[in-house]
């Protein structure tokens, strides 16, 4: 899934399922009567509970709406609802907030053989995410919890922080010259609220979600001379 910036190697997941589900729970008859309910322009309805449920099953919020009778007085069908997005759906939807990942390096190309080669992640490692999904809102903190760096010779290295040009998140050096492909993959964690039909503001659990960015990165060698004193 692209950045913001939309490089072509940046990805996402967290294909997760939807947070929540519906269920619709007509109420039951007492005493020989239905419960009545003005639908609307004073057409009877049936009173119905609109339950919302998490993941696990725990019931997150319940309302209470009045569904017209059909024409035989028989109990109507509750109206459709929208589906509540799924994890995957909300990280793509944010993810489109954030800028392609960038690798930062110092020294800037090209690279020397036998030195530090320094490497952080170059993009805003934390955004307030404000988007929409429908009739769904999202709204929070999304922030990098850990970068790997892909180094293009074998060697991989993760860190805990974004890291900057002043305190790096990896040290690498090469040892041969040639020209590198550096990716670098950030995971991103959130503190998302969602908000929709039959969900008032709820704090939401997201997983994470991947980007991915890549940089061309030539390193040479340098020999020193042995000059005899003359």
């Amino acid at each position: 899934m692209p950045g913001k910036n939309g490089s072509p190697g940046a990805v996402s997941s967290g294909n997760g399922p939807s947070p929540y589900k519906y269920t619709w729970v007509p109420a039951g008859v007492i005493a020989g009567r239905g419960p009545s309910c003005d639908a609307g322009g004073g057409a009877p309805g049936w009173i119905h509970s609109l339950v919302t449920q998490d993941l696990a099953g725990s019931v997150v919020n319940i309302e209470t709406r009045c569904v017209p009778l059909n024409p035989d007085g028989s109990i109507g069908a509750p109206p459709a609802l929208p589906p509540v997005p799924a994890v995957g759906d909300i990280w793509r939807a944010a993810l489109r907030q954030i800028d392609a990942p960038r690798v930062g390096v110092n020294p800037k190309a090209p690279g020397l053989t036998g030195l530090d080669t320094w490497l952080w992640y170059e993009s805003p490692s934390e955004l307030q995410v404000a988007t929409s999904i429908g009739p769904w809102t999202i709204t929070g903190t999304a922030r990098v919890s850990e970068v790997t760096f892909d180094l293009g010779d074998g060697t991989t290295v993760t860190a805990d922080h974004a890291g900057s040009e002043a305190d790096p998140a990896a040290v690498h050096v090469y040892e041969t010259k040639g020209t590198y492909e550096i990716v670098v993959t950030a995971r991103w964690t959130a503190d998302f609220v969602l908000t929709g039909p039959g969900l008032p503001a709820r704090a939401t659990p997201m997983g994470t979600a991947v980007l991915r960015g890549s940089t061309e990165y030539p390193v040479q060698e340098v020999r020193g001379l042995l000059v005899p004193d003359p």
